[in-house]
């Protein structure tokens, strides 16, 4: 199916509705330049139409990881990611959610080489 027929598709789409569509994929943030364009967790930038998604930073990253959507970021640029709270720790997490057409349009910034987000995406 085309692009176009695909975005025209999800124009109208109440995202308050419950979906029965989606997955998961888990970003690793690569050496040098620390820099990332999402898609299928597997090749960078691949088609992964969505209509909106919810992204969260591993306990692990050692330093803060940003998004963008359309256009890579810097530093200073894009969103940061709120990290999740490592397991048995007080409070919980809340993931940044992003309404967006396809995760290929993410990009990512982190500080050091293997930092992750997990991204959970719907239909």
């Amino acid at each position: 199916m085309p692009q176009e027929d695909v975005i025209g598709q999800r124009a109208n789409v109440d995202l308050t509705k419950n979906s029965d569509q989606g997955g998961s994929v888990r970003v690793t943030l690569p050496a040098t330049p620390f820099k990332y364009q999402a898609g299928d967790g597997t090749t960078e930038g691949a088609t992964r139409p969505c209509l909106e998604c919810w992204i969260i930073a591993l306990t692990g990253n050692t330093t803060a990881v940003r998004v963008n959507i359309g256009s890579a970021c810097t530093a200073t640029t894009g969103q940061e990611i709120p990290k999740a709270v490592a397991h048995g720790s007080q409070g919980s997490s809340k993931p940044l959610r992003i309404p967006v057409r396809n995760l290929n349009l993410l990009y990512f910034i982190g500080g050091t080489a293997a930092d992750k987000v997990d991204i959970l995406w719907r239909n």
